[in-house]
Order: C-alpha cells, then structure tokens, then sequence
C-alpha cells in the first residue's frame, strides 16, 4: 500500500511541476463581477473570519470551539493565489466517560499554506483543472491542539460549471515529513465533492462538500458532509463584496471525530 501511495504522491507532484510550467489560458471568468468566494479558480483578494463549534465523537462529553482567520491573494500576474490560514482553538473531551476531562485545553492551533494554480481551462466546455499543494505547519500551542507534526498535502480537482453554479471533485495526498517525538505519523488521502448552487440573482448559493477520508495510518475511514447557506450582505446594505454564511455539518462513520458542528463565517472579497 505504501508504495502505491508513493506513486500516487509522485504523480500529483508532476501535475503540480505541469501547472508552474503552464502558459496557457488562466481562470477570469467573471473575476472582478463574482465577489462571493464560491468559485474555487476565481483568484480575488479574500479575507474571511469564521467560528465552528463542534461535538466531539467521545465516550463522554466533548465540545471544541475553533476561531479561523484566513487570507487568499494572487501573484504572478494572477496565475496563482496564496492561502493561509490560523486557527484559535478550545477543546474540553472525556475520552473515558467517567465524568472528569481528560483535554481542557486552549491556545493557538496548527496554520496551514496552500498554493495553488489552474493550468487547464476550456470555457467552450465549462471545464478546467486546478493543482497545488497546501503545507501544514506545527504550530500548535499545545499537543491536542494540533497534528504535531509537518506535512505537505498536494492536491488537484477538477471543477466542470454549471448553469447556475459547478461541480469540483478533488483528491488530496497528505503526508509528514517531520514529527513530534512521540506523535504519530500522517498519511490520508481525502476525497472532496464540492457542488455549488447559486440563486438566480447571484446573491446567494448553497454549498455541500462531502469529504470522505481513508486515514492509512491509523487505518480508519469517516466521512464529513458539509451544509453551506451563503448571503451577498449587498441584499440588505450598500456593503459590495461583502457576505456572510452558516454551514452546518455531520459526521458519518464511527471513527468520525466529530458528531457535527456548526460554522458561521464572514468574508470580505476585493
């Protein structure tokens, strides 16, 4: 198993070397009219704030409350955009049900980068195919805060347009180059299913991304269904490129993490 995920890996970094290569025809469509932040290769100035509550899967009581600061920008002349992301997180779990927290823990969490490119795009078929590779950091405060280790997760989907919103699949390889002492290595394949639809008056839009991930080191599988309802705050104000949303989530499988939880989120395009 290790040796084909050792091939899969070789042959998402090839993709990712195709896409630096890359010359031709980049993702425009609509870039300076669409300030929604829903097209995943419309590369725009975006800074969002979000907050998810989360019930953790545990023998006992578990909740973890996770604060996000995110920012995306493109370079190159709009040929790739930059992401980051910083996590501020509080957890209380009792692993054992016996009444007493074995976590109560807060404090910073692991922040992660991702870069990423689209080096295929055909509007005549409504079609393209964006790569990259996002890098997690061991950042994290305390140990049940974070992976506690640093990873590399490359990454490509495919994103077909719809009439009034898309459809983008998309696979990602996640591994650890380095580890605490003591902390498990990572390795996951994850399996997004991105489907977006917009209303007609683009001013709002349901999102759903079932994530389905095959946890090869811990030889687990779960899956998380996300539910998100998305709103143009120009609906209500004068505020352009302004929106807010709330996604709800559950978790599928008993090895899930978390029960459900849910977010609710604030984003600022230019």
């Amino acid at each position: 198993m290790k040796r084909i995920i050792f091939h899969f890996s070789t042959v998402l970094a090839v993709f990712l070397i195709i896409g630096l290569a890359s010359t031709g025809v980049w993702a425009q469509e609509d870039a300076k009219a669409d300030k929604t932040g829903t097209n995943p290769i419309n590369f725009s100035n975006d800074l969002r704030f979000y907050n998810e509550f989360s019930w953790l899967n545990t023998e006992g009581d578990g909740q973890q409350n996770q604060t996000t600061v995110e920012f995306r920008t493109p370079f190159a002349d709009g040929k790739w955009q930059f992401r980051v992301r910083a996590r501020y997180t509080a957890i209380e779990a009792d692993f054992n049900n016996d009444g007493i927290d074995d976590v109560d823990e807060w404090g910073f969490g692991d922040i992660d980068m991702r870069f990423i490119t689209v080096p295929y795009i055909d509007m005549a078929k409504k079609q393209a195919i964006a790569t990259g590779l996002e890098i997690f950091l061991d950042t994290a405060s305390e140990d049940s805060l974070g992976s506690g280790a640093w990873s590399l997760g490359p990454q490509v989907f495919y994103v077909k347009f719809l009439k009034r919103g898309l459809f983008a699949p998309g696979l990602q390889y996640k591994f650890s180059v380095d580890e605490d002492d003591g902390r498990s290595d990572v390795e996951q394949i994850l399996i997004d299913l991105n489907y977006l639809l917009m209303a007609k008056d683009k001013q709002s839009w349901f999102f759903t991304d079932p994530q389905i991930v095959f946890d090869l080191e811990n030889d687990i599988e779960f899956a998380i269904v996300d539910l998100e309802f998305g709103f143009m705050m120009s609906k209500w104000t004068d505020l352009k490129g302004q929106s807010i949303y709330v996604r709800p989530s559950f978790g599928v499988g008993t090895d899930r993490p978390t029960d459900g939880s849910v977010e609710v989120g604030y984003k600022i395009i230019w």
